[in-house]
């Protein structure tokens, strides 16, 4: 088995899988396939300015 490097369809983090398991839609956690289906993608660049405003 080769590992290939794909993209999350949440947040576009790099991640690897194997190519036998490789699908349309990946996502690198569990949060990420979650707020994919509830419409509710946060990206983390976005997430790092809202936290840095609050601070």
């Amino acid at each position: 088995m080769k590992l290939v490097e794909t993209k999350c369809a949440a947040c576009k983090s790099s991640i690897f899988v194997y190519e036998d398991f490789l699908r349309e839609d990946m996502y690198c956690t569990l949060h990420c396939m979650e707020s994919a289906n509830s419409g509710n993608v946060m990206v983390k660049e976005s997430a790092a300015l809202i936290s840095a405003n609050m601070a």
